[in-house]
């Protein structure tokens, strides 16, 4: 008898758990967070080498012309490799809530967000 109350009681609460809702909720999130996290690799990846064209054009707005023919091209250089980097990390990972959830790794997300250029 005692054995029927247990299972009985087993049974319920694994019927009427939270956590099968929250479980629900958290299926819908993840494949919100990794089919954005792997967008998100991909048009890194795309759009990586644009990194040669935005860097200088910053550093030319804030620093001037000679700045950014010099400097604003190393730096689109090295740009260019951390947004390739990122974009491959980001594809090959995108199936894992790696790094702090599925936030992005670099700041802008996207090269090219609200119509202008992003510094």
């Amino acid at each position: 008898m005692r054995a029927v109350i247990c299972g009985l009681l087993f049974t319920l609460m694994s019927v009427l758990d939270p956590t099968l809702v929250v479980a629900g909720e958290r299926s819908a999130s993840y494949l919100e967070g990794s089919t954005r996290k792997l967008g998100r690799g991909f048009c890194n990846l795309v759009t990586a080498p644009l990194e040669l064209i935005r860097t200088p054009h910053l550093i030319t707005q804030q620093e001037g012309g000679f700045a950014g023919a010099t400097v604003g091209v190393v730096q689109g250089v090295g740009a260019v490799v951390i947004r390739e980097l990122a974009g491959a990390l980001e594809v090959v990972t995108f199936f894992v809530p790696f790094p702090n959830g599925f936030n992005p790794i670099l700041k802008p997300e996207f090269l090219y967000a609200n119509g202008d250029w992003v510094p």
